[in-house]
């Protein structure tokens, strides 16, 4: 499970910054396996303030846990904060987990061509051991939970590699079993990315008829007219077929010939969704006619299940992406409950939807300290917060105080800042904006 995740430089992202998933005082997931640890947590803000950076962030370091040492570059991805006049350092990533019970706390800092240091201590009972220490050249401490081979490890890893990443490259006793922990506790599903979403899902589901029932079962209660939903594994020729093995044999020479097969199959699946016709018959309809919320929802049913059936963190930038703001609440209610979350699987999401803010009207899914925000200040620094810094109080409308200037998070803008510009350089815009008084002040114009 994540605890926190801590950044510095990395984008707009200058300054040290930390995004806590435990409860503040006196808030708790009542009926979870680990009621002080939070399932869900939204983060909102302004366009470009760096919501989609704060996820990006969290995807990168796991993404070099898991292949750091298995892919060698010249270059790390050192993506530093570039507004400043001066030069910002290195890039830190730290994450705080836990294991069966045992907190993590793990990290690294790094620039564009090495690892500078990198860290990792546990808390077995509460109180924190070191398990190694790595500094530049020369410069490691191992702990005494590590035995046999540490010192021949740390001279295999290269300056540009993680060493708990060789640590699992080489099968270590201790760290390998780590590292494959930390490598799979956390799945991002990006907005630029849906259709290959969509393809994982399919292939997943035509493997597992429960699930597809499952998700059939989401899709009529969405209210989208959905009748049932199949999986067509066939109608692509043979010939494209054999093309499209061909292409992934060239594009993936190490890969295994069950591997290769597995993306050709992603490749031919198609979704087949039935409606409802007037005499109550299932109809077919091309899956290209279905709306895009449609399509969006189908594609990350498939790994929000997946998560909710097996634990760990599913990351999501921006979930409401053609989502109506009810379908939205639903999803995150899915890992509030006990019922349908039994591994406490967490959602971490970044989006415009206010209605996540929402306590009123049955939308009330996420408490206090599970809504934080993404401000910029003008020197282009992003800063992330919870709205506990403002100590609302729990029968507050959250999502009407947001939008309001109570917590911040907002653009800096007011309501005639548009109408302003256009004032200056196209008066006859304007006018055509503003017919019978739209967006001014003006009574309406008599005949």
């Amino acid at each position: 499970m994540l605890l926190a995740f801590k950044l510095r430089n990395f984008r707009s992202f200058l300054d040290e910054q930390v995004l806590h998933l435990v409860h503040s005082p006196r808030e708790s997931s009542e009926g979870m396996l680990h009621p002080e640890i939070l399932p869900a947590l939204a983060v909102l803000g302004a366009n470009a303030s760096g919501k989609s950076n704060l996820l990006r962030a969290i995807e990168l370091m796991f993404d070099m846990i898991r292949n750091s040492a298995a892919h060698p570059t010249e270059n790390l991805p050192y993506q530093p904060f570039l507004l400043g006049s001066g030069d910002p350092g290195p890039t830190l990533f730290e994450t705080s987990v836990q294991f069966d019970g045992v907190r993590y706390d793990y990290g690294f800092e790094y620039d564009a061509e090495r690892i500078l240091s990198e860290w990792l201590y546990s808390s077995p009972h509460g109180r924190q051991r070191t398990i190694f220490e790595r500094g530049l050249g020369e410069e490691w401490y191992f702990g005494d939970s590590l035995r046999g081979g540490t010192q021949a490890l740390a001279e295999a890893t290269r300056d540009n590699a993680l060493f708990l990443s060789t640590a699992r490259l080489v099968n270590h006793k201790v760290l390998s079993e780590l590292q494959e922990q930390f490598g799979t506790l956390v799945r991002v599903l990006r907005s630029d990315s849906i259709d290959r979403t969509l393809q994982v899902t399919l292939e997943s589901l035509s493997r597992d008829p429960k699930r597809r029932d499952d998700v059939a079962k989401l899709l009529r209660r969405a209210d989208l007219g959905i009748a049932s939903l199949s999986i067509d594994e066939g109608g692509i020729p043979p010939v494209v077929q054999e093309a499209t093995k061909r292409f992934y044999e060239t594009m993936m020479p190490e890969a295994s010939p069950e591997e290769i097969q597995a993306q050709v199959l992603l490749s031919i699946l198609r979704p087949n969704l039935t409606h409802s016709g007037e005499d109550g018959a299932a109809v077919g309809i091309p899956f290209e006619w279905e709306s895009v919320g449609t399509r969006n929802l189908l594609a990350i049913l498939g790994p929000i299940l997946d998560r909710l059936s097996t634990g760990g963190v599913l990351v999501v930038d921006e979930l409401d992406t053609s989502l109506h703001p009810r379908l939205v609440s639903e999803l995150v209610k899915l890992f509030i409950s006990p019922k349908t979350n039994p591994h406490q699987a967490q959602l971490l999401l970044s989006t415009h939807d206010v209605t996540v803010m929402m306590n009123v009207n049955g939308y009330g899914a996420l408490e206090r300290d599970e809504l934080w925000l993404v401000e910029k200040d003008r020197q282009g620094r992003s800063e992330v917060y919870s709205i506990w810094r403002y100590k609302p109080r729990k029968d507050e409308v959250y999502s009407r105080n947001y939008l309001m200037g109570r917590y911040g998070g907002l653009p800096r803008m007011d309501e005639t800042n548009f109408v302003d510009i256009l004032s200056e350089t196209d008066p006859d815009l304007v006018d055509l904006l503003s017919i019978d008084g739209a967006g001014t002040d003006a009574e309406p114009k008599q005949d």
